[in-house]
């Protein structure tokens, strides 16, 4: 049983800031307390901006088991921000050699080939700006035969006309369908690949630092690191960044996780050239000390679904008896019909779901991962995931006992 944990929490390319991801994890906290009848009292936010980090601690207890739990978000909003400041014709042109790049080398073809949907999710984008561009074209050409402008005149009002509609179009829908953050997105997932995000890289850099001090501490039953959707592939860098530092960091009594969650770590080792991205998931892989969990969901299009992100293969099942251990979870079964009714109409939203609390007991849920007792070597693995470990009445389950038989959650 687990009695004190740390989490740490990297988040995609999201410009979400600290007090935002405060104040929605406590408003989750009390879905959390209702949904598996326990207690969960919530600490003020701390923050330090030098070291791009904020936590904030849970102390959550049930009939029999009581849990410390630190949640640290290591930051990197300010990054993602600083990118939507860059003039919009130089993130246009950016865009399109990000596009041209993944189009080229066949990376889109191998998104087609490993999920459909995913595909359609990287070519909405740029899609939506051309869109937008014939529906500037269109609003130009409409106006040049209405008022009869010929010659230089027309040329003139035409561009005036055709770039106004471009960019009122550009900001509704597309501010509401979120087209500059997506391009804004796959434009520096094209400049990670190829190693010219420096500032990403010094970032993880004291990501790295960070969870060595925490390790060192050895204060804790066990640390989950935790990457959600781009951030997925980050925090394996991390954990790459802090090997290369302290091989042994892992073996010295305290218990390294990490649960990858809506993750995209294909959108990058697709790549032909992503020899570098390839080669830090296989070290960890190859480091015994560390466990990993991905959990995939059909019902979220922004990720990968029934997909090994190691061997970027298909796969017919749960695997657990491999790394990463692979599980699949379906939201609708985390969720009570009326709230799954309103997530479902909102791709960003069913994206999220995996790091926000269930209203339904389920085999998977964030929250009781991040502040129940059971450990997540163990839960992981079970057949039915925290449904073996916490009862409805929020007592632990031993996890020496013989394991119950209860059914598996439709799939």
């Amino acid at each position: 049983m687990i009695r004190r944990r740390h989490v740490y929490h990297v988040a995609g390319y999201d410009p979400i800031d600290a007090g935002a991801q405060y104040r929605r994890f406590a408003r989750q906290l009390e879905v959390f307390r209702r949904t598996w009848n326990v207690e969960a009292t919530l600490s003020a936010l701390e923050e330090s901006n030098e070291q791009s980090r904020a936590w904030w601690t849970v102390s959550a207890r049930g009939a029999n088991w009581q849990v410390e739990a630190g949640h640290e978000v290591l930051l990197w909003d300010d990054i993602v921000r600083g990118d939507f400041t860059h003039p919009l014709p130089l993130r246009l042109f950016k865009a399109v050699r990000a596009y041209l790049d993944f189009i080229v080398t066949g990376t889109m073809f191998r998104y087609i080939f490993a999920n459909q949907r995913y595909a359609i999710f990287f070519l909405f984008p740029i899609l939506a700006v051309v869109l937008f561009a014939v529906g500037g074209w269109l609003a130009a050409r409409l106006l040049i035969a209405f008022v009869g402008l010929e010659g230089m005149g027309a040329a003139a009002a035409g561009i005036a006309v055709g770039v106004a509609v471009f960019l009122l179009l550009l900001r509704w829908p597309g501010g509401r369908w979120r087209v500059q953050q997506l391009l804004d997105d796959w434009i520096c997932a094209n400049d990670y690949l190829h190693g010219r995000r420096p500032d990403i890289d010094a970032r993880l850099d004291r990501f790295a630092e960070t969870l060595l001090a925490r390790a060192r501490e050895a204060a804790v039953d066990e640390i989950v690191v935790v990457g959600h959707s781009l951030g997925a592939m980050l925090v394996l860098d991390v954990l790459v960044r802090a090997l290369a530092r302290d091989a042994d960091f892992g073996r010295r009594g305290v218990t390294i996780c990490v649960l990858t969650i809506g993750a995209t770590i294909p959108k990058f080792a697709l790549h032909p050239r992503a020899q570098d991205i390839r080669r830090k998931i296989a070290r960890i892989v190859a480091e015994p000390s560390i466990g990993w969990t991905e959990y995939q969901s059909r019902a979220d299009t922004i990720s990968f679904y029934k997909f090994d992100p190691v061997s970027l293969r298909h796969i017919p099942d749960d695997r657990l008896d491999g790394k990463p251990v692979i599980r699949r979870v379906q939201i609708h079964d985390m969720l009570l019909p009326e709230t799954f009714a309103r997530a479902r109409r909102s791709v960003l939203r069913l994206h999220y779901r995996s790091v926000m609390a269930n209203d339904r007991r389920a085999p998977y849920d964030y929250f009781l991962m991040v502040c129940g007792p059971a450990p997540f070597l163990d839960w992981t693995t079970s057949p039915v995931g925290l449904l073996d470990f916490v009862a409805a009445d929020g007592t632990y389950r031993d996890s020496s006992r013989p394991r119950s038989v209860l059914a598996q959650p439709s799939l």
